[in-house]
């Protein structure tokens, strides 16, 4: 297992929802937990080319498996600093809600509905974005925010991101 870069159609596609929260689901899922670490904060199935609708995360308290998350309510907006182990060696401003409402299935199947703020919410809201087929580079709304460290290895494919949104504004 490894993680796609920007470019792979995979990133781009919506994640087909998962219609069983199985044991094979749930040891893939914290398998990912490797790849995350030590420089990430969430990964989700596409981003490891797996076209399904969940993701991990972990903000300091413990490994978080999301099922088929669906956001129910915002509120509030701040920008944040946000990058992508998908498109490594990037960072940009984000604008996301401060506070969010999700159901969502947890690795038992359960349907649980909570509400996140601040960093989580940000985390969450970062990895749905993922099984929307959605990047962060997407809601960059000043390409000139956007911090690229020198040897980044998908400057190019982000290059050409950022003109194609520059052209649809």
């Amino acid at each position: 297992m490894k993680i796609v870069m920007i470019g792979n159609p995979v990133l781009r596609k919506k994640a087909r929802t998962v219609h069983k929260v199985t044991s094979e689901l749930v040891e893939f899922a914290d398998s990912m937990e490797a790849l995350m670490h030590p420089t990430g904060v969430g990964l989700a199935a596409p981003q490891v080319g797996r076209s399904e609708a969940f993701f991990i995360y972990d903000v300091g308290d413990g490994l978080r498996l999301v099922i088929n998350p669906q956001i129910l309510e915002r509120k509030g907006a701040a920008s944040g600093e946000e990058g992508c182990l998908s498109v490594p060696g990037v960072w940009a401003p984000i604008e996301r809600a401060t506070e969010i409402t999700l159901s969502f299935l947890d690795r038992s199947g359960h349907r649980r509905v909570r509400k996140y703020a601040d960093f989580e919410a940000r985390v969450i809201q970062h990895e749905y974005d993922h099984l929307q087929g959605v990047l962060f580079v997407d809601r960059i709304t000043d390409a000139a925010t956007i911090s690229v460290q020198e040897d980044s290895p998908v400057a190019e494919a982000l290059a050409q991101t950022v003109e194609t949104r520059e052209r649809q504004l």
